[in-house]
């Protein structure tokens, strides 16, 4: 794990350069572990996939019991049930059934793919620090502007903020609702998907320290 310095540009709530802050090496600059990170979004599209998927067998089916034709003068292959799986709109052998695409996975290796990610953004200079979130009122309008001031329009983007649930943070999640490509999470919700499918990464100061808090406890 590296120790050096690592800083990331500081805009102020209007998205104004103010400077840089200086970013946890434990969460930011930790080994990039492709492999984990490729096991952690698979563990998380796995969670989400319903496996709602079923097909009837045989027993399942109604009917089949008459013969549908007779045994012999026909032509065809003797058949003995309508609801057979060599005939037309029969069953079906071994299809798919409900089940769970849930696997496990580890503590250790989900906080070593989330390290893992911010260290790819990080790569790929793709994390902003915003001051706070002063005198927000909800309005797609600011949040538009805020993102044209940092240069990320039209760019997928995640933005994360505390876990508290202020009016101010309310208000402030709430100006981005209607942006296309922009999710706004709370640190408790920072996943490897997410960092990964996006071009940006936004971070609210005050949501800093809880998601160095939250992803260095675990990376130690």
């Amino acid at each position: 794990m590296s120790s050096e310095v690592l800083n990331t540009k500081l805009f102020d709530a209007k998205g104004k350069e103010k400077g840089v802050i200086a970013l946890s090496p434990t969460v930011f600059a930790s080994p990039i572990k492709s492999e984990l990170i490729h096991t952690a979004v698979r563990w998380q599209r796995a969670k989400k996939r319903a496996g709602t998927h079923d097909v009837l067998t045989r027993s399942e089916m109604k009917g089949g019991k008459k013969k549908p034709f007779k045994q012999k003068g026909t032509g065809n292959a003797r058949a003995g049930s309508s609801v057979s799986p060599l005939m037309v709109g029969g069953a079906v052998v071994h299809g798919p059934a409900p089940r769970s695409y849930e696997f496990r996975l580890s503590k250790k290796m989900k906080s070593g793919a989330l390290t893992s990610a911010f260290a790819v953004k990080v790569a790929q200079d793709g994390i902003l620090v915003v001051e706070g979130m002063n005198g927000s009122t909800g309005k797609t309008k600011e949040a538009t502007a805020l993102l044209k001031s940092l240069g990320i329009t039209g760019q997928k983007t995640v933005v994360i903020v505390p876990n508290e649930g202020t009016a101010e943070r309310i208000n402030f999640a709430l100006s981005f609702r209607n942006i296309p490509g922009v999710t706004v999470t709370p640190v408790s919700g920072v996943n490897v998907y997410d960092l990964i499918n996006c071009n940006k990464v936004v971070c609210v100061s005050a949501a800093l320290a809880e998601l160095e808090a939250r992803v260095g406890k675990a990376a130690e």
